[in-house]
């Protein structure tokens, strides 16, 4: 479990969210043309991943009232960071460890979400950027 990727995923999914509408959006008008079956098949599929992201997210909001403003603060800071943090200052790179472990020691069943996870890695490349 990469918590960086969870964590991109939590502070960005409205926008990943807005993807998929669009897409279903998509995939409903392309389906005038014929073969209606396959472009069911892939509104459903659409549907049925939104659904385990939307769960999975709804988790993550549980998980992140647990945590101050502050430690969200650091943790949206390590979620935008396009590299890792050793460059950090050391404050700073402390802050947000401590930041990340509490985040996942709070999430203690996200492992029971695994179809969810592996739903938001085939989407992964299609969140928003910051």
């Amino acid at each position: 479990m990469k918590i960086k990727r969870i964590l991109r995923f939590y502070f960005r999914a409205e926008g990943l969210n807005a993807v998929l509408d669009g897409l279903a959006g998509k995939v409903a008008c392309d389906s005038r043309g014929g073969e209606a079956e396959m472009y069911a098949e892939k509104l459903i599929a659409l549907i049925d991943a939104k659904a385990k992201l939307q769960s999975l997210w709804a988790y993550l909001d549980e998980v992140a009232e647990g945590m101050t403003e502050e430690e969200m603060r650091r943790l949206k800071r390590y979620a935008e960071l396009r590299r890792g943090i050793r460059r950090l200052p050391d404050e700073e790179r402390r802050a947000i460890k401590r930041a990340a472990v509490k985040f996942v020691r709070h999430a203690r069943v996200l492992e029971d979400f695994a179809s969810a996870l592996e739903v938001m890695d085939v989407y992964y490349a299609l969140l928003p950027p910051c």
